[in-house]
């Protein structure tokens, strides 16, 4: 659905919407001052662009009980790096929670992740994957 989203404004903002290099450096570095002091999770390493997608990688500092929770820390990332346009979904991987998101304003856009990871994100991750597949390790 996010590649629908993308392409749904790069067609009403024109080609490129989200491409400008120079924009998405300047969105990485701004959201990496932004998210500097967030409660529960801190920021792993530098943003990384690649192909006009910026990821931020979050360590989960404490355990994360229910779904409200997660979305807790995820939001309150978002809160901080998200402008006039905001659309995020969310993915249960192996060993992490991944928000791929799209921010920007009419005149620039950005795409990327935003990623939980950590002992803590993994196990929640993992616990909720098995409730979706009805898993051996899932008891309700």
């Amino acid at each position: 659905m996010i590649d629908d989203i993308l392409a749904v404004l790069t067609a009403r903002y024109g080609e490129g919407w989200s491409e400008d290099t120079d924009a998405n450096i300047h969105f990485a570095i701004e959201a990496e001052r932004l998210v500097g002091d967030i409660a529960d999770a801190h920021l792993i390493g530098e943003p990384a662009l690649e192909d006009h997608h910026v990821t931020l990688q979050f360590w989960v500092d404490r355990p994360l009980s229910d779904l409200l929770e997660v979305d807790e820390v995820a939001f309150g990332i978002f809160a901080r790096i998200s402008v006039e346009i905001f659309y995020a979904e969310r993915r249960f991987v192996a060993g992490a929670i991944v928000y791929p998101f799209i921010t920007g304003t009419s005149r620039r856009g950005h795409a990327g992740s935003v990623v939980l990871a950590g002992p803590h994100a993994a196990e929640f991750s993992e616990r909720f994957r098995q409730k979706l597949v009805g898993g051996p390790h899932f008891h309700a």
